[in-house]
């Protein structure tokens, strides 16, 4: 398997129109890459309790500027404390990891990918990606993990607001 189009990625951090330019390209690596249900970009709020939604390939059911209380859970911990790419390839990880795994599931979903963003040495937030059961290997994920750094720009500067 090819790497990651890095090229196009760090060419996207140069377009106008940011930051939805760069999630628009990661997201199109991303269906070509690996395949999806739904692709989300989370965002970690000065509220470590919370994410919030920056981008959404499936903006009807996963709300973009929605929060999404994660900073309590041990999927949380593991990406959003210790920045730990997470894989998970069935019901039950899926169950495991996000509180709202009853919609997740709903959508076909039993697989789940998971990348954090990383500056400096904190996390900035998630790229996660879901399908059906085992979707995603390990090399996807360490694929995955470095189409994520490309978003550290955009998660440092952009807001969107809660819908909420």
């Amino acid at each position: 398997m090819s790497h990651p189009d890095l090229n196009a990625l760090l060419a996207a951090q140069t377009t106008p129109g940011q930051p939805e330019t760069l999630f628009q390209v990661v997201e199109k690596e991303c269906a070509a890459r690996f395949g999806f249900h739904f692709l989300t970009i989370l965002k970690i709020l000065p509220d470590p309790r919370n994410v919030q939604r920056m981008h959404s390939s499936s903006p009807e059911d996963y709300v973009i500027g929605a929060l999404k209380p994660m900073g309590g859970t041990p999927w949380g911990k593991l990406l959003l404390e210790d920045g730990v790419p997470w894989l998970g390839n069935s019901r039950e990880e899926v169950l495991w990891a996000f509180p709202d795994s009853e919609l997740i599931l709903s959508k076909g979903c039993e697989a789940c990918a998971c990348a954090p963003v990383l500056w400096d040495g904190r996390v900035l937030g998630v790229l996660s990606l879901n399908a059906a059961r085992d979707s995603y290997s390990q090399g996807d994920l360490t694929d995955m993990t470095h189409i994520a750094q490309v978003l550290a720009p955009a998660l440092l500067i952009s807001t969107v607001p809660n819908p909420n």
